[in-house]
């Protein structure tokens, strides 16, 4: 904790490290105190060592002590004599190696690759665009401390820019020292041979604390894992802590701290949530949604929302679960996937939706780290877990704090070379099916919490997991809706935030909601199985080019076809002659029908066509074909009459075509392919050139020879071919221009 004796101090200091024309500089000048000694406090405080006190006869190796860690804090501030409170988020990156000291003892030097505090008012991939304003600050981020360990205790801990360190004494003096002392390592005793049960009190030095006494206690064990519950009572000091260590070196895997501080001297009183968790070793994807109160309350209020308006799945739309031969040919796809490029002082990645859809639904994955050869200067952020496979695909326009990887200030941005991202997937892979009704007994790690006529709530403890469909009496599957979400997810109280920390998985709470009574539920156990992943990041290329590195997927152009075809053409309604948008639409299986206007039919010389759009939920919209003018740009018709002939075939047969048997198909190279006119394809639907997974590959455009080229090696091509079609006529009326 850094307590200061006079204001005035801290704002000296701030304009050292902060300059007039920094980002935040501004926010600095403006803000009261009482957050301007929280972001300094931000600053310096976690410039420390993440180390636990092991026994003296449990030496470990140097290499044990070298870790990147993940830190993301919420504070709120607030003064004594007032209710008006202030919240400061914080992301950081911290990295701890072994260095050389000034004596031959082990030395380790803890650096901070990136901060990030708010929502990016103060973000150090920034500072280079400051030039020698920034200088001081980048020095101090990027040569961070030195820390003596003896005994697995610090003994001495000192700024490892000594020119720096000098220059700061000559400002301050003594103060400098006094922030040092307590901008010092994590440190707490380990019993010699941890077990569930055992207990002790001893003095701690936790992140952003002042030394503090604390009652300990070992709740569980796995190996060299470790989970020890901490109470905190120290002279203005309250808290709680959980925390998963690795024996023997006692360094943190994993920790959550809630703990609150007055500071009468500076009339504030501190309340603090701290994630941390070991880029390298935490074994679970990273969730950080609770960190901040007023997030966890919004994530509970958008559940109770999808609870009380849920969106029903059709029964027959989800896709199998697959077996692990092919998640795992998933994977291999997924590896090479991922491209970057640069947007201001941000390296963006995006990847692939097509892959992300049927990896989400039993696949998992974590990151360990950054290959050998990555460019100086960057570091991997595991924030970028948190939206799983969808966020991995697509991060979004918005700089949230959670891309993939980090650059670093003092390094330029990397140019055109790959970067190798290492990480673990988990591959839930199914078993025998059960069914079950009200009652009767489940399998392991895996509890009704309520069941009623419409509504199914489930908990999933650890690593029990399964796959859920509800039935109806007679042992159909049901139209039905899922929400997730973690247990007591409105809970904002200190005790849930702790102890959401367990050596296992994360438990996780599903409900199952329908619009017809619920019978019985079929239960498909998933069993873990883990495989390493090495993603390649590559630059994003300018332009597509003829044969591009890695590999793209879409969404199929080909509709499914339904088993039966007979009442297409009866199924057929006009909608959208109100607002003067002409839309067809009908029942599943109409995007295999053509729809054509009348001959001659056109907009001030432009063509009419009709065009296949998508439904909106929001808006009541079903999908369906659209009327517009051949190029787009009109889509709204006014005091005409429309006829239109609808064509829908009454056989379909999908055409599967290889370079060992490419039948009227001609294939170039890896991703070039020609297909002849006598293919016979329905006319208004593209093929699909799918790989090794089944997806189709995202089309590159057809080349100067008439090829057309995909993004990824193509094994096969698959078009619809319709037989036997029928054909209607259908009259649409559009209203004249509302006067």
């Amino acid at each position: 904790m850094l307590c200061l004796e006079k204001g005035h101090y801290l704002g000296q200091l701030n304009l050292h490290f902060w300059p007039a024309a920094h980002p935040a500089a501004p926010i600095l000048a403006t803000i009261p105190r009482i957050t301007e000694f929280a972001i300094m406090r931000f600053l310096l405080v976690f410039f420390c060592l993440f180390l636990i006190t092991a026994c003296q006869d449990n030496p470990a190796p140097d290499s044990d002590y070298e870790d990147d860690f993940l830190l993301v804090a919420h504070q709120t501030m607030t003064p004594l004599d007032d209710d008006y409170s202030q919240d400061m988020n914080l992301k950081a990156l911290v990295r701890n190696r072994i260095a050389d000291g000034p004596d031959d003892g082990r030395w380790i030097r803890t650096t901070l690759p990136w901060l990030r505090l708010g929502s990016g008012e103060l973000d150090t991939r920034d500072l280079d665009r400051l030039g020698e304003r920034a200088e001081p600050l980048m020095k101090f981020l990027s040569t961070g401390t030195l820390s003596r360990v003896e005994d697995g205790e610090i003994t001495d801990t000192r700024i490892a820019d000594q020119a720096l360190y000098a220059t700061l004494v000559e400002r301050f003096g003594d103060k400098v020292q006094q922030l040092l002392d307590q901008a010092t390592a994590t440190a707490v005793p380990l019993p010699r041979d941890p077990r569930p049960g055992d207990t002790w009190h001893a003095d701690a030095a936790l992140w952003g604390l002042p030394s503090v006494a604390a009652d300990y206690e070992v709740l569980d064990r796995d190996g060299d894992r470790v989970l020890i519950a901490l109470t905190l009572d120290g002279d203005g000091v309250t808290g709680q802590a959980r925390m998963v260590a690795r024996w023997p070196s006692g360094m943190p895997e994993a920790l959550r701290l809630h703990s609150t501080v007055t500071l009468p001297e500076q009339n504030a009183r501190v309340e603090q949530r701290l994630l941390l968790i070991s880029q390298s070793h935490y074994p679970y994807p990273v969730r950080d949604w609770d960190v901040d109160p007023i997030q966890a309350e919004m994530q509970a209020d958008y559940t109770e929302r999808r609870l009380a308006d849920p969106f029903f799945m059709e029964a027959g739309s989800l896709q199998p679960l697959r077996d692990a031969g092919h998640v795992n040919t998933l994977l291999d796809s997924l590896e090479d996937s991922l491209f970057y490029h640069t947007d201001e002082h941000r390296l963006v990645t995006t990847g692939d939706w097509a892959l992300a859809a049927p990896l989400q639904q039993q696949t998992s994955f974590h990151l360990t780290g950054l290959g050998d050869d990555a460019p100086a200067g960057l570091a991997l952020n595991r924030l970028a877990e948190s939206g799983g496979f969808y966020g991995l695909a697509e991060p979004g326009p918005q700089d949230l704090g959670r891309d993939l990887l980090i650059p670093t200030p003092n390094h330029p941005m990397p140019g055109d070379e790959p970067i190798t991202v290492n990480g673990q997937a988990s591959i839930w892979v199914p078993g025998e099916a059960i069914t079950v009704k009200q009652g009767d007994d489940l399998p392991e790690g895996t509890r009704v919490l309520e069941w009623d006529e419409r509504r199914v709530d489930l908990h999933l403890e650890n690593e029990g997991r399964l796959s859920a469909r509800p039935l109806d009496a007679d042992g159909e599957p049901l139209d039905f809706a899922v929400v997730y979400r973690a247990p007591k997810q409105g809970d904002t109280s200190a005790d849930t935030f702790v102890e959401r920390l367990t050596l296992g998985a994360p438990p996780a709470e599903v409900s199952l909601l329908t619009e017809a009574p619920i019978a019985s539920l079929r239960l498909t156990p998933l069993q873990r199985e883990q495989r390493a992943l090495t993603f390649t990041v590559r630059p994003l290329p300018d332009e597509p080019i003829e044969d591009p590195a890695g590999v793209r997927h879409e969404a199929s152009p080909l509709p499914p076809v339904p088993e039966r075809l007979d009442g297409l053409l009866e199924g057929m309604e006009l909608s959208g002659q109100d607002p003067n948008r002409l839309r067809v639409t009908g029942p599943a299986g109409l995007r295999l029908c053509t729809l054509t206007p009348e001959d001659g039919a056109a907009h001030h010389g432009t063509p009419l066509r009709f065009t296949w759009a998508g439904g909106d939920r929001d808006r009541g919209t079903r999908p369906g074909f659209e009327l517009r003018t051949e190029d787009d740009q009109i889509r709204y018709f006014y005091d005409r009459r429309i006829t239109v002939e609808a064509r829908c075939p009454t056989r379909v047969e999908t055409v599967t075509l290889t370079p060992d048997a490419p039948g009227c198909a001609r294939f170039e190279g890896d991703n070039g392919v020609v297909l002849g006119e006598d293919c016979g394809g329905i006319a208004h639907l593209d093929f699909a050139a799918v790989d090794d997974t089944g997806l189709a590959l995202r089309p590159l455009g057809e080349d100067e020879n008439g090829v057309h080229r995909f993004w990824g090696p193509v094994k096969k091509v698959r078009f619809l071919r319709g037989r036997d079609p029928q054909s209607r006529t259908l009259t649409a009326e559009l209203p004249e221009l509302p006067q």
